[in-house]
């Protein structure tokens, strides 16, 4: 038998952990020894930050000075050098979260982590990786580059592979437990170009994920109907009637929860959130320019950003790159900066394909019967038998049916689902634009850099050192026929195909605007008058509201007060719901008194106080009482994080959910939120005891930085993973969002990974943070130096001479090519 649906839709990752914990469980002894010989081993491992080698590879000597806080300045000749040197100190710092990365995309996890002690949730995710393809089209790709971008792959992966090249080299402890698990065969193979793009693909499958949105509201609908689901979806401003009927009957014969529980991985779930803001010279107190930038993503150890500076004639790059990627993603160089947040761009559709009837190896399309193309791909299963793929793909897209054919389950007859997304496009130039953003010199330099951008679509913003600011959100967006892509369309009828994609003249765009200010953070980007479709799923506009507000409260800022931004607790949706919360009379002395001190709560989601875990408790409990009923526990667990204004439009205009089903009485609103702060004050007491002024946010809210594989692993978890209490919340600037669900419902597990300024009238001024470290390696120094830093909001900066790096670094690298 299969695995059970709960243990489905555990993060594989989890998993894995879990069934790392039962091994360790099982040795016991055994494993203790085995852990002391690898300690040393691992600690044999650290890679030497100075010397000399020669490698066959760069076109002339490279220097890497490392600072003292270990950040790479790589001094080359070229630009293709100094990429070489990139990959190389990536290799040394990261090599083992690249490789888990790589074959995540690539579908390959099966071969060095065996399901048989992970569980068989590694295998669905391959599944799923496999079936979409996406490898295959980050190989087609490459080819798609301009000669000069793919040199620059060259050079990165060759200076990966001169690392990973030395036999005697030492993985780390993490790829040392694969190898032993692979009874020694395990060995890295080389770096390809399309490692590195895949990269890249992996982010925009995620961040403009949609197609699991239309999966889980085609769920919803469903359950409660088209009304119901308008309480979920905002008006898109056009009628979707004519969708809904066409695709209702189709979907009928479509196991909707099997699709959507069988593609849920860490590969394909939602990622979204990020501040940024620009200010112009009449903002700031030197008078150029001052660019704000912090993404959100999951928060883990290692963590997804590490800090470095490429110099070279012509260029002078700094600031956050992406092991496995060949360049500086978030930062600026000598002339210009950027920064990103993710725009929630719907360019992903699912498309109900009807099935020839009288051949089903064929579907229908609007110009008569087509065959399906045809794919056979082999998941390779360590300590098991190899698993087979038949995949079928359409004029739209991939069927995503077949990556989930198990034996109890044959596809219904009649349909299936094909996924279109430009993140699966073969002709995908994107990686090139990224690269070409960090040599750009100027606006113009920099606008024909994103052309090249197909997906992700990114609202980057953007500042020059000759006091120009401005915004651009580059992407092939697409123009449909008709509708929004909201549910799964006809792909029969061809009536809901994409037609086009946007002008690149005509996607949204400011430079030097009359007020100064740019602000976002992945809410509304474009006015409803906008004339193309870009999303229905902006962020609720808290963020980006309070940000505006405390940038136009100072006449001038300087560097600090940025950093005072970033840093700010204040959660602004508590103001929309407390209120309304706060009306409801109390229905006992417990819960008049939290009432009391709520009501005289500054909002601020601050580690040392009861209140933010009041108001998260609360508005957990409040939207499980309110929507678990209606939509089923299991589809509630995916949406437990409390929306604000879903909550108050459920209040103000379905009071009718608020009724609790499972009892006979009817439940009022009012009944139903005052039963929601008992249940939230009974759940806080069972952790922290029944005196309410002892209560703190913060020891239940500690950003938890876990390890990817040994955190569920008692032995290592303590060491390896790394949890520290947090002030913020899920709307607050300074974001540490709760997971809301599990056992720790409060430990925040998504926030700010990196944080800048970038100051434009002193750019060795500018100011740059990762929670934790350049290392990957647990039992480097360097795996967590930055973390008192982080959370003190002390920023450090990426510059210096060669000699005075030299001088106060911790290490210098010479890389030379061979002597003739």
């Amino acid at each position: 038998m299969g695995a059970s649906p709960t243990a489905r839709r555990r993060p594989f990752l989890v998993r894995l952990g879990i069934g790392l914990a039962k091994l360790a469980a099982g040795i016991g002894l055994a494993f203790v020894v085995f852990l002391v010989g690898t300690y040393f081993q691992v600690r044999g491992a650290l890679p030497p930050y100075s010397g000399q080698i020669d490698v066959r590879g760069p076109k002339a000597s490279i220097e890497i000075l490392r600072d003292k806080n270990a950040v790479p300045h790589i001094i080359a000749g070229s630009i293709e050098d100094a990429v070489f040197g990139l990959g190389y100190v990536h290799a040394q710092d990261r090599f083992w979260q690249m490789e888990m990365m790589r074959r995540l995309a690539q579908g390959r996890l099966s071969e060095i982590l065996p399901p048989a002690l992970i569980g068989q949730g590694i295998v669905d995710t391959d599944r799923t990786m496999r079936g979409l393809g996406l490898y295959r089209a980050a190989s087609d790709s490459v080819s798609a580059l301009s000669p000069g971008a793919r040199t620059i792959l060259d050079a990165y992966a060759a200076g990966v592979n001169a690392w990973i090249g030395d036999d005697d080299r030492q993985y780390g402890l993490e790829l040392t437990l694969v190898r032993l698990l692979s009874a020694g065969r395990y060995k890295p193979e080389k770096w390809q170009p399309a490692d590195s793009i895949v990269w890249q693909k992996l982010m925009a499958l995620t961040l403009d994920g949609n197609w699991r949105a239309e999966l889980f509201r085609s769920l919803v609908l469903r359950r409660i109907g088209e009304d119901g689901l308008k309480t979920f979806m905002e008006p898109a401003g056009e009628s979707r009637d004519a969708t809904l009927s066409l695709v209702n009957e189709a979907l009928k014969g479509l196991d909707l929860e099997w699709l959507y529980r069988g593609t849920d991985n860490i590969a394909t779930r939602k990622r979204e959130a990020s501040n940024e803001w620009v200010l112009s010279g009449a903002h700031t107190v030197s008078g150029k320019p001052l660019l704000a930038n912090d993404p959100h993503l999951g928060l883990g150890f290692p963590g997804l950003w590490y800090l470095a500076r490429l110099v070279g004639p012509g260029f002078d790059i700094r600031g956050a790159s992406a092991p496995g990627g060949p360049g500086i993603v978030l930062g600026h160089n000598a002339s210009i900066g950027w920064g990103f947040t993710t725009t929630n761009l719907d360019s992903q559709d699912l498309f109900v394909e009807r099935i020839d009837p009288t051949d089903p190896s064929r579907y229908l399309t609007p110009d008569g019967s087509r065959p399906f193309g045809m794919r056979d791909e082999t998941i390779n299963v360590l300590w098991g038998q190899p698993i087979q793929m038949h995949v079928r793909d359409t004029r739209h897209g991939v069927v995503i049916n077949d990556f989930l054919t198990r034996a109890d389950q044959t596809v219904p007859p009649g349909h299936v689902l094909a996924l279109q997304a430009t993140a699966l496009d073969g002709a995908d130039t994107s990686i090139e634009g990224f690269i070409r953003i960090g040599l750009a010199q100027n606006w113009d330099d920099f606008l024909a850099a994103t052309r090249k951008i197909i997906t992700p679509m990114q609202n980057i913003v953007y500042a020059d050192t000759a006091g120009n600011i401005g915004l651009v959100a580059p992407a092939r967006v697409p123009i449909r026929r008709k509708g929004d892509g909201s549910l799964p369309s006809p792909g029969w009828t061809g009536d809901y195909d994409w037609a086009s994609f946007v002008p690149f003249d005509e996607l949204p765009r400011t430079f030097n605007p009359p007020s100064g200010i740019i602000v976002n953070a992945n809410a509304r980007l474009v006015p409803d008058d906008y004339r193309h479709f870009i999303s229905r799923d902006w962020a609720e506009p808290y963020r980006q509201r309070r940000a505006n507000q405390l940038l136009r409260e100072v006449e001038r800022h300087p560097v600090y007060g940025m950093i005072a931004i970033q840093a700010d607790n204040l959660s602004p949706d508590a103001a929309e719901i407390l209120p309304v919360l706060l009306k409801v009379p109390p229905r006992n002395a417990r819960a008049a008194k939290v009432q009391d001190l709520m009501s005289r709560w500054n909002r601020f989601m601050l580690a040392d106080r009861p209140e933010p875990l009041i108001y998260a408790a609360w508005l957990m409990e409040l939207q499980r009482a309110l929507l678990a009923d209606e939509v089923g526990e299991d589809l509630y667990a995916d949406m437990a994080a409390p929306n604000v204004p879903l909550l108050l439009r459920i209040l103000r205009d379905r009071p009718q959910w608020c009724d609790d089903r499972k009892t006979t009485a009817v439940e009022s609103c009012d009944d139903i939120v005052a039963a929601s702060l008992d249940r939230a004050l009974d759940r806080i007491s069972r952790s922290q005891g029944g005196n309410i002024d002892t209560w703190r946010w913060g020891l239940e809210h500690d950003a938890a930085h876990k390890h990817a594989l040994f955190d569920s692993i008692p032995l290592l978890r303590d060491f390896a993973s790394i949890r520290f209490p947090s002030d913020g919340g899920a709307q607050t600037l300074n974001r540490a969002t709760p997971a809301f669900r599990g056992p720790r419902p409060f430990e925040a597990v998504h926030g700010a990974t990196y944080r800048a300024i970038y100051d434009f009238s002193d750019l060795d001024n500018s100011r740059f943070a990762i929670p934790l470290g350049e290392s990957g390696n647990m039992f480097s120094r360097w795996s967590r130096n930055f973390l008192s830093g982080w959370r003190s909001f002390s920023y450090i900066t990426i510059a210096g001479t060669p000699a005075e790096l030299e001088r106060t670094g911790v290490g210098t690298l010479r890389i030379n090519p061979p002597t003739p």
